[in-house]
Protein backbone atom coordinates (compact mmCIF):
# COMPACT_ATOMS: atom_id res chain seq x y z
CA UNK A 1 0.00 0.00 0.00
CA UNK A 2 1.93 3.18 -1.17
CA UNK A 3 1.75 5.93 1.35
CA UNK A 4 -1.27 8.37 0.80
CA UNK A 5 -4.36 10.18 2.74
CA UNK A 6 -7.66 9.80 1.70
CA UNK A 7 -10.94 11.44 3.01
CA UNK A 8 -14.17 10.58 3.35
CA UNK A 9 -17.71 11.72 5.25
CA UNK A 10 -20.53 9.57 6.78
CA UNK A 11 -23.61 10.18 8.16
CA UNK A 12 -24.67 12.93 5.78
CA UNK A 13 -21.75 14.71 5.82
CA UNK A 14 -21.90 14.93 9.49
CA UNK A 15 -18.65 12.68 10.24
CA UNK A 16 -15.19 13.43 8.69
CA UNK A 17 -13.02 10.14 7.99
CA UNK A 18 -9.12 10.31 7.16
CA UNK A 19 -7.16 7.33 6.72
CA UNK A 20 -3.74 7.58 6.18
CA UNK A 21 -0.41 5.04 5.80
CA UNK A 22 2.74 6.19 6.13
CA UNK A 23 5.06 2.81 6.03
CA UNK A 24 7.30 3.88 3.23
CA UNK A 25 8.01 7.60 4.46
CA UNK A 26 8.74 6.10 8.03
CA UNK A 27 10.89 3.19 6.28
CA UNK A 28 12.89 6.03 5.07
CA UNK A 29 13.05 7.51 8.69
CA UNK A 30 13.99 4.25 10.25
CA UNK A 31 17.36 3.98 7.61
CA UNK A 32 18.29 7.51 7.69
CA UNK A 33 18.24 7.65 12.18
CA UNK A 34 19.05 3.96 12.33
CA UNK A 35 15.82 3.96 14.22
CA UNK A 36 14.83 1.06 16.55
CA UNK A 37 12.24 -1.38 16.80
CA UNK A 38 9.87 0.95 19.45
CA UNK A 39 11.30 4.19 18.03
CA UNK A 40 10.36 3.19 14.73
CA UNK A 41 7.18 2.58 15.96
CA UNK A 42 6.70 5.96 17.69
CA UNK A 43 7.82 7.87 15.49
CA UNK A 44 5.40 6.11 12.87
CA UNK A 45 2.88 6.96 14.75
CA UNK A 46 3.51 10.61 15.38
CA UNK A 47 4.05 11.02 11.73
CA UNK A 48 0.21 9.56 11.35
CA UNK A 49 -0.74 12.38 14.14
CA UNK A 50 0.50 14.86 12.46
CA UNK A 51 0.08 14.36 8.94
CA UNK A 52 -4.26 13.71 10.12
CA UNK A 53 -4.11 17.08 11.83
CA UNK A 54 -2.23 19.04 8.65
CA UNK A 55 -5.02 17.42 6.62
CA UNK A 56 -7.42 19.47 7.78
CA UNK A 57 -5.74 22.32 7.07
CA UNK A 58 -7.25 24.71 4.32
CA UNK A 59 -4.28 25.80 2.45
CA UNK A 60 -1.69 23.68 1.07
CA UNK A 61 1.41 25.48 2.69
CA UNK A 62 -0.11 24.79 5.71
CA UNK A 63 1.92 23.04 8.61
CA UNK A 64 1.68 21.25 12.11
CA UNK A 65 4.29 21.11 14.51
CA UNK A 66 3.87 18.39 16.57
CA UNK A 67 6.27 17.83 19.37
CA UNK A 68 6.25 16.08 22.68
CA UNK A 69 8.20 17.33 25.88
CA UNK A 70 8.39 14.80 28.07
CA UNK A 71 10.65 12.68 30.96
CA UNK A 72 10.95 9.49 29.39
CA UNK A 73 14.19 8.08 27.85
CA UNK A 74 13.10 8.56 24.63
CA UNK A 75 13.96 12.29 25.10
CA UNK A 76 11.04 13.76 23.15
CA UNK A 77 10.12 14.29 19.85
CA UNK A 78 9.28 16.35 16.60
CA UNK A 79 7.52 15.83 13.59
CA UNK A 80 6.93 18.59 11.20
CA UNK A 81 3.93 17.97 8.72
CA UNK A 82 2.58 19.74 5.62
CA UNK A 83 -0.96 19.92 3.72
CA UNK A 84 0.76 19.15 0.68
CA UNK A 85 1.75 15.48 2.29
CA UNK A 86 5.22 16.31 3.36
CA UNK A 87 6.80 14.63 6.44
CA UNK A 88 9.45 14.56 8.47
CA UNK A 89 10.98 14.38 12.21
CA UNK A 90 13.22 12.55 14.88
CA UNK A 91 13.46 11.17 18.29
CA UNK A 92 15.11 12.34 21.10
CA UNK A 93 17.09 8.88 21.28
CA UNK A 94 16.43 6.95 18.32
CA UNK A 95 18.48 3.78 19.73
CA UNK A 96 15.97 3.25 22.63
CA UNK A 97 14.54 -0.31 23.46
CA UNK A 98 12.80 -1.37 26.16
CA UNK A 99 11.01 -4.79 26.97
CA UNK A 100 7.51 -5.32 25.72
CA UNK A 101 4.97 -5.39 27.96
CA UNK A 102 1.73 -7.73 28.35
CA UNK A 103 -1.67 -6.09 27.50
CA UNK A 104 -5.05 -7.37 28.61
CA UNK A 105 -5.74 -9.60 25.81
CA UNK A 106 -2.15 -11.65 26.56
CA UNK A 107 -0.74 -10.43 23.32
CA UNK A 108 3.10 -8.40 23.96
CA UNK A 109 3.44 -4.76 22.77
CA UNK A 110 5.74 -2.15 22.88
CA UNK A 111 6.08 -0.22 26.13
CA UNK A 112 5.07 3.37 24.97
CA UNK A 113 4.21 4.69 28.29
CA UNK A 114 7.60 4.15 30.00
CA UNK A 115 9.24 5.34 26.94
CA UNK A 116 7.77 8.42 26.30
CA UNK A 117 7.30 9.10 30.44
CA UNK A 118 5.18 12.07 31.61
CA UNK A 119 4.91 15.16 29.63
CA UNK A 120 3.34 17.21 27.26
CA UNK A 121 1.86 17.32 23.65
CA UNK A 122 2.59 20.56 21.99
CA UNK A 123 0.79 21.23 18.57
CA UNK A 124 1.58 24.21 16.17
CA UNK A 125 -1.09 24.94 13.35
CA UNK A 126 0.64 27.56 11.06
CA UNK A 127 -1.11 29.04 7.93
CA UNK A 128 1.62 31.13 6.92
CA UNK A 129 -0.30 34.68 7.83
CA UNK A 130 -0.14 36.17 11.14
CA UNK A 131 0.83 34.24 14.04
CA UNK A 132 0.20 30.48 14.35
CA UNK A 133 -2.16 28.48 16.40
CA UNK A 134 0.11 26.91 19.56
CA UNK A 135 -1.77 24.47 22.26
CA UNK A 136 -0.49 22.06 25.17
CA UNK A 137 -1.89 19.37 26.82
CA UNK A 138 -1.11 16.92 28.96
CA UNK A 139 -0.09 13.56 27.96
CA UNK A 140 -1.78 10.66 28.21
CA UNK A 141 -0.04 7.54 27.74
CA UNK A 142 2.08 7.64 25.12
CA UNK A 143 0.63 6.19 22.74
CA UNK A 144 -0.19 8.92 20.53
CA UNK A 145 -3.65 8.12 19.59
CA UNK A 146 -4.93 8.67 22.97
CA UNK A 147 -2.63 11.83 23.45
CA UNK A 148 -3.65 13.20 19.90
CA UNK A 149 -7.68 12.50 20.74
CA UNK A 150 -6.82 14.53 23.85
CA UNK A 151 -5.62 17.19 22.16
CA UNK A 152 -8.48 17.49 19.47
CA UNK A 153 -11.06 17.44 22.65
CA UNK A 154 -9.50 19.63 24.83
CA UNK A 155 -7.59 22.41 22.36
CA UNK A 156 -10.56 21.93 19.30
CA UNK A 157 -13.81 21.04 21.20
CA UNK A 158 -13.78 18.51 19.00
CA UNK A 159 -15.66 14.69 19.79
CA UNK A 160 -12.64 12.53 17.66
CA UNK A 161 -12.14 9.12 17.40
CA UNK A 162 -8.14 8.36 16.79
CA UNK A 163 -6.59 5.12 15.48
CA UNK A 164 -3.02 4.57 15.24
CA UNK A 165 -0.60 1.46 14.90
CA UNK A 166 1.94 -0.35 13.39
CA UNK A 167 3.10 -4.15 12.18
CA UNK A 168 6.31 -5.84 12.04
CA UNK A 169 6.81 -9.52 11.01
CA UNK A 170 10.42 -10.87 11.22
CA UNK A 171 12.16 -7.70 11.96
CA UNK A 172 10.57 -6.26 9.15
CA UNK A 173 8.46 -3.01 9.46
CA UNK A 174 5.18 -4.14 7.03
CA UNK A 175 2.66 -1.26 7.94
CA UNK A 176 1.87 1.91 10.17
CA UNK A 177 -1.23 4.55 10.03
CA UNK A 178 -4.22 5.86 11.14
CA UNK A 179 -7.61 7.01 11.25
CA UNK A 180 -9.56 9.86 12.27
CA UNK A 181 -13.02 10.17 12.50
CA UNK A 182 -14.47 13.14 14.14
CA UNK A 183 -17.99 15.00 14.18
CA UNK A 184 -18.25 18.16 12.41
CA UNK A 185 -18.14 21.20 14.02
CA UNK A 186 -21.73 22.27 13.11
CA UNK A 187 -22.97 18.93 14.25
CA UNK A 188 -20.93 18.26 17.43
CA UNK A 189 -24.09 18.60 19.85
CA UNK A 190 -25.72 15.93 17.98
CA UNK A 191 -26.30 13.00 20.10
CA UNK A 192 -27.00 10.46 17.79
CA UNK A 193 -23.82 11.24 15.27
CA UNK A 194 -21.71 10.67 18.77
CA UNK A 195 -23.37 7.51 19.92
CA UNK A 196 -23.12 6.47 15.87
CA UNK A 197 -19.30 7.27 15.93
CA UNK A 198 -18.59 5.82 19.02
CA UNK A 199 -20.51 2.74 18.08
CA UNK A 200 -18.89 2.07 14.50
CA UNK A 201 -15.54 2.87 15.75
CA UNK A 202 -16.44 -0.46 19.05
CA UNK A 203 -16.11 -2.54 15.82
CA UNK A 204 -12.17 -1.92 15.74
CA UNK A 205 -10.79 -4.95 17.91
CA UNK A 206 -7.25 -4.36 16.58
CA UNK A 207 -6.37 -1.57 14.26
CA UNK A 208 -3.08 -2.87 13.46
CA UNK A 209 -4.46 -6.03 12.29
CA UNK A 210 -7.62 -4.15 10.24
CA UNK A 211 -4.72 -1.76 8.55
CA UNK A 212 -2.38 -4.83 7.41
CA UNK A 213 -5.27 -7.21 6.20
CA UNK A 214 -6.80 -4.14 3.87
CA UNK A 215 -5.95 -4.13 0.38
CA UNK A 216 -6.06 0.18 0.53
CA UNK A 217 -7.56 3.07 2.59
CA UNK A 218 -10.74 3.50 1.84
CA UNK A 219 -11.70 -0.09 2.07
CA UNK A 220 -10.44 0.16 5.53
CA UNK A 221 -12.75 3.58 5.97
CA UNK A 222 -15.53 1.47 4.21
CA UNK A 223 -15.05 -1.82 6.03
CA UNK A 224 -16.17 0.57 9.39
CA UNK A 225 -18.68 3.20 7.83
CA UNK A 226 -19.60 0.92 4.62
CA UNK A 227 -22.20 3.82 4.31
CA UNK A 228 -19.93 6.82 3.76
CA UNK A 229 -21.13 9.40 1.64
CA UNK A 230 -19.37 8.82 -1.58
CA UNK A 231 -20.28 11.69 -3.97
CA UNK A 232 -19.64 14.15 -1.13
CA UNK A 233 -16.13 14.63 -1.66
CA UNK A 234 -14.71 15.02 -5.14
CA UNK A 235 -12.25 12.28 -6.35
CA UNK A 236 -9.11 14.85 -6.50
CA UNK A 237 -9.63 15.95 -3.04
CA UNK A 238 -10.22 12.70 -2.12
CA UNK A 239 -6.94 10.85 -2.15
CA UNK A 240 -3.11 12.65 -1.92
CA UNK A 241 0.18 11.01 -1.30
CA UNK A 242 2.43 11.04 1.46
CA UNK A 243 6.45 10.88 1.37
CA UNK A 244 9.42 11.83 3.70
CA UNK A 245 10.66 14.98 2.31
CA UNK A 246 13.14 17.56 4.31
CA UNK A 247 13.04 21.22 3.49
CA UNK A 248 17.03 21.39 4.11
CA UNK A 249 19.32 22.34 1.59
CA UNK A 250 22.81 23.61 1.50
CA UNK A 251 21.27 27.31 1.42
CA UNK A 252 19.75 27.12 4.55
CA UNK A 253 22.89 25.95 5.82
CA UNK A 254 24.37 28.66 4.87
CA UNK A 255 22.24 31.05 5.96
CA UNK A 256 22.11 29.43 9.27
CA UNK A 257 26.06 29.92 9.43
CA UNK A 258 25.60 33.78 8.70
CA UNK A 259 23.41 34.04 12.29
CA UNK A 260 26.91 33.32 13.95
CA UNK A 261 28.83 36.52 15.39
CA UNK A 262 32.31 37.41 14.04
CA UNK A 263 33.70 36.10 16.94
CA UNK A 264 32.47 32.51 16.56
CA UNK A 265 32.91 32.34 12.67
CA UNK A 266 36.27 33.35 13.44
CA UNK A 267 36.66 30.85 16.40
CA UNK A 268 35.45 28.05 13.76
CA UNK A 269 38.26 29.34 11.06
CA UNK A 270 41.21 29.02 13.60
CA UNK A 271 40.19 25.38 14.85
CA UNK A 272 38.46 23.72 12.23
CA UNK A 273 39.46 25.61 8.92
CA UNK A 274 35.77 24.40 7.98
CA UNK A 275 32.56 23.57 9.32
CA UNK A 276 29.82 20.75 9.13
CA UNK A 277 25.90 21.24 9.82
CA UNK A 278 23.89 17.85 10.01
CA UNK A 279 20.25 18.26 9.66
CA UNK A 280 18.45 17.06 12.35
CA UNK A 281 14.84 16.20 10.22
CA UNK A 282 16.60 13.78 7.68
CA UNK A 283 20.62 13.82 8.25
CA UNK A 284 21.71 15.10 5.63
CA UNK A 285 25.65 16.35 5.91
CA UNK A 286 26.59 20.12 4.41
CA UNK A 287 30.02 21.09 4.36
CA UNK A 288 31.17 24.86 4.76
CA UNK A 289 34.01 25.51 3.20
CA UNK A 290 37.24 27.95 4.75
CA UNK A 291 36.50 30.81 1.92
CA UNK A 292 32.79 30.68 2.61
CA UNK A 293 33.25 31.29 6.00
CA UNK A 294 35.52 33.79 5.31
CA UNK A 295 33.57 35.73 3.27
CA UNK A 296 31.16 35.90 5.83
CA UNK A 297 33.10 37.39 8.44
CA UNK A 298 34.07 39.93 5.72
CA UNK A 299 30.70 40.74 4.67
Amino acid sequence: MEDKIVRATAANGGIRLIAISVTESLKEAKRRHKLSFLTTAILGRSFSAALLLASSMKIMHGRVTFRIRSDGPLKGLLVDAGRDGKVRGYVGNPNLELDLVKNEDGKFNFDFKEAVGTGYLNVIRDNGTGDPFTSTVELINGTIAEDLASYLLHSEQTPSVVFIGEKFQKNDLICSGGLLAQVLPKKETDPFLISFLEERCRQIKSFSEELHSTNNLLSLIKKIFPDIDDFSISEKARSQVIEFKCRCSRERSLGAMKMLGKKELKDILEKDKKAELVCEFCKNKYEITFDEIKAMIDS
